[in-house]
């Protein structure tokens, strides 16, 4: 099924992504679908998430699935045209079980096709791209119609999956060719029992195409965030593996891949091929697997950074100055602010100002609090080390890897302290979006719903003694709300419930404990029988979609 769309090998290591795939069919395939944009950074399994979909739904008879990659057929408007209906044709006719190419070329694709009905649909388009100088205009109007054409000649409904999304602004650069996203907004809105699901690695212009105001498809997509996979998530994916497996050495291979699915693979492949050796499961084996993986020329992580590095600088302006600024950033043990940047660099703020903007564009950088973060923790890893001149050996021996172990060990240890204080700051965003939504108890561990209050005024709390604090204190009309983060990898349990209790209850109302990986059977007994909110990793994400599909209601 799905041989030449979708590998077998990706097929079965699938896992997670429950809560995206209910999402997705609940837009697509609802009697009134809603067009979806996907969002997420490279390699974070965006395009393996739409082919899983695919895969479960192809054949439900009612609808057609339609994949394209955008990155592939943006060459020229003439290649984009012919390609995009080539697509339609060959899903509609293989359902992704064919070999493509025949569909991608003319002739060809004349000979693929049966129905002289649909033949005809064509012969616009191939009368235009016979012509000395097509009229490039009308052939993309043409091929984006031809959705519409192919719904009403199957009877079915359609739902295309256009990936990268962000290269179809490249074709804006040829002669006749007006704003791209106008055309395809105006075919858009004339096609029945048409639905788009749109994805782009490069989030800055994703987000410049769907939620800019000035683009003519704002605010035409519900988003439909894919984030690293929670621990839950990596230890199903990692038992597919290596199994049975203790939950410890599943926390380092989570920890060590930051999540991101691509990563775990290879690290666990590269983990078989050390056990292959007659070595034994333990946490040096994996640090030495991740080490292998990022900073051998060998490794496939180690490829992917090297790709990546190169291909988001060519995107960008002023390589010398992105290139020091990512070093700088990537080698310093804490995050930094622009006039840390600056001074480090002997630079005036203006420029690093400038080129800050243009690494958060391409996607490497994020800025919170003023301060600059890696989007990738695991390419900060590589360009650390390997931009420095560190490299090693494919299978590198313990001993050899002695020093850069240690460094291992106390930089993911200053990341893990550093990614807790940002937790607590984006908890305090998410508790200022507050106002009066009415939430399922559950994704506070509680049977009731939950009613948002608006809170007055959200700050970090410490006593005059010093000797009590809270992450997050929260004032509203009527009370206080005091909020625990523990991001750790690790379930909180009743000692840790209890602690909070006890500095939290004389000074709010409300008491709400966040912890990672969740908690103890016991601990959330003890919460339930206190009355304390408690929310994991899952609970957050949970709340954050209901506030996202909140305002987007009211829009």
């Amino acid at each position: 099924m799905l041989e030449y769309s979708y590998r077998r090998d990706d097929q079965e290591i699938f896992s997670g992504r429950k809560h995206q795939l209910s999402l997705m069919e609940e837009h697509l395939l609802s009697s009134k679908p809603v067009d979806v944009h996907i969002s997420g950074l490279r390699r974070i399994g965006k395009t393996m998430l739409i082919k899983e979909f695919i895969k479960r739904h192809r054949d439900d008879g009612s609808t057609i699935h339609v994949y394209i990659n955008l990155e592939e057929i943006s060459e020229t408007p003439e290649d984009f045209a012919l390609k995009f209906i080539g697509w339609h044709l060959y899903w509609y006719y293989t359902k992704g079980d064919g070999i493509p190419v025949p569909y991608l070329h003319l002739p060809s694709l004349i000979f693929q096709i049966p129905d002289k009905e649909l033949r005809d649909t064509l012969m616009p388009v191939t009368v235009e791209l016979e012509k000395a100088r097509p009229d490039r205009q009308r052939l993309l109007e043409e091929c984006f119609s031809f959705s519409g054409s192919l719904a009403r000649f199957a009877g079915k409904k359609i739902v295309v999956f256009l990936d990268e999304f962000q290269e179809i602004a490249n074709l804006t650069n040829f002669d006749q060719m007006k704003n791209i996203l106008k055309v395809f907004r105006s075919i858009k809105d004339r096609l029945d029992h048409v639905t788009y699901c749109v994805s782009g690695s490069i989030i800055s212009e994703m987000d410049k195409i769907t939620r800019n105001s000035a683009s003519p498809l704002f605010n035409q997509f519900s988003h439909v965030p894919i984030k690293p996979y929670m621990r839950e998530e990596s230890g199903e994916l990692i038992n597919k593996f290596i199994s049975p497996i203790d939950n410890r050495l599943v926390g380092l291979f989570h920890h060590y891949s930051a999540g991101y699915p691509f990563y775990l693979v290879q690290i666990l492949r590269k983990t078989l091929l050390f056990l292959g050796r007659q070595e034994e499961l333990s946490d040096m084996l994996i640090k030495r697997a991740f080490i292998s993986e990022v900073l051998s020329p060998e490794g496939l992580i180690h490829s992917y950074c090297t790709y990546l590095y190169g291909v988001s600088l060519q995107r960008a302006r002023g390589y010398g100055v992105l290139k020091s600024l990512l070093d700088t950033v990537a080698t310093n043990d804490t995050s930094m602010t622009q006039s840390e940047l600056a001074r480090a660099l002997k630079m005036s703020q203006g420029p690093i100002r400038i080129n800050l903007k243009e690494l958060q564009d391409i996607g490497l950088l994020f800025e919170r609090e003023r301060r600059y973060h890696y989007c990738d923790p695991v390419l900060r890893y590589w360009v650390a080390y390997v931009q420095n001149g560190v490299e090693v050996a494919d299978f590198p021996q313990e001993k050899d890897l002695l020093s850069i172990i240690e460094e291992l060990d106390r930089k993911y240890q200053q990341a893990s302290e550093e990614l807790g204080r940002l937790k607590e700051e984006s908890i305090m965003n998410t508790m200022r979006q507050f106002s009066g939504q009415e939430i399922d108890g559950s994704v506070f561990g509680a049977v009731e719903t939950i009613i948002l209050p608006v809170f007055t005024k959200l700050e970090q709390y410490t006593s005059e003694d010093g000797k009590t604090e809270i992450d997050v204190l929260g004032v509203t009309r009527t009370g206080k709300w005091a909020v625990e983060v523990k991001w750790k990898g690790k379930a909180a349990g009743v000692k840790e419930i209890e602690r909070f209790l006890q500095k939290a209850s004389p000074l709010a109302d409300t008491c709400w404990y966040v912890s990672k990986v969740g908690f103890t059977k016991e601990a959330r007994q003890l919460a339930l029988t206190q009355s304390i909110l408690i929310s994991s990793e899952k609970d957050m994400r949970l709340l954050a979609d209901s506030l996202q599909n909140s305002v987007e209601r009211k829009h």
